[in-house]
């Protein structure tokens, strides 16, 4: 990869530096491996801020809920 290339890329499409997770519980979860090492089920691996954005998105949902039930 040349300068041009390097400065211009982006590191998050090109996956370095980004753990694999799984999708239910946050485990890491290696390559070879579609079985969860936490809960032992079947999980889909994603990346740690695909993982990171889906549980903020819950938890705002989740507030925003509990702000309704209270009126």
């Amino acid at each position: 990869m040349n300068y041009d290339q390097w400065k211009l890329s982006n590191p998050i499409d090109d996956g370095y530096g980004y753990n694999m997770l799984s999708d239910c519980c946050g485990a890491l979860m290696y390559d070879d491996c579609d079985i969860c090492p936490e809960c032992k089920e079947h999980c889909e691996p994603i990346e740690d801020y695909e993982y990171e954005a889906a549980k903020k998105e819950a938890y705002e949902e989740m507030k925003a809920d509990g702000e309704r039930d209270e009126f």
